[in-house]
């Protein structure tokens, strides 16, 4: 049996692999959005927002697990591009409803191929298997916050285990 300082150490090892991994997948995603004049940032805001419908800006801030004025910012320039839509909810002046306009719908299918590609290149080193052994073991890790949090293909507060 692996001692307490073991554990830790085994554990701050996997802590630290997750973490370079996910930065280079989002290296290889950024890159790739970057060819079509798109960030991560912007295109997971646009996903979200095509999986959950409109949404009030505060949630969707929380959904995404960033700060009011970091999706403000986003949202200014997607607003910008024709890509999304805002406007004030009747019953609460502060609060600003967001969409997809169709132009948003449209980008989101070419992004669509982007990301696949981007995964693709990714996960290219793993079988079908593997990467099957991979989804398994990140959402035991994950745990109950993988089950609750909202992700692009999941309802709010409904399951998100499916990518």
């Amino acid at each position: 049996m692996a001692s307490p300082a073991e554990t830790a150490l085994a554990v701050d090892c996997v802590g630290r692999r997750l973490n370079i991994a996910a930065r280079a997948a989002r290296q290889v995603l950024d890159a790739h959005l970057a060819r079509v004049g798109m960030t991560s940032a912007s295109f997971i805001v646009l996903t979200v927002l095509r999986h959950h419908g409109p949404a009030i800006q505060r949630q969707l801030a929380t959904w995404l697990g960033i700060e009011g004025p970091t999706l403000t910012r986003q949202l200014e320039k997607l607003e910008r591009d024709g890509l999304i839509a805002r406007q004030s909810v009747a019953t609460d002046r502060r609060a600003s409803l967001v969409e997809l306009t169709v132009a948003g719908r449209e980008r989101l299918e070419q992004l669509d191929v982007v990301a696949g590609e981007a995964a693709l290149e990714v996960t290219a080193r793993l079988t079908l298997a593997q990467l099957e052994q991979l989804n398994t073991l990140l959402e035991q890790l994950a745990g109950p916050r993988f089950e609750s949090a909202p992700t692009a293909g999941a309802a709010p507060g409904g399951p998100s285990n499916d990518c």
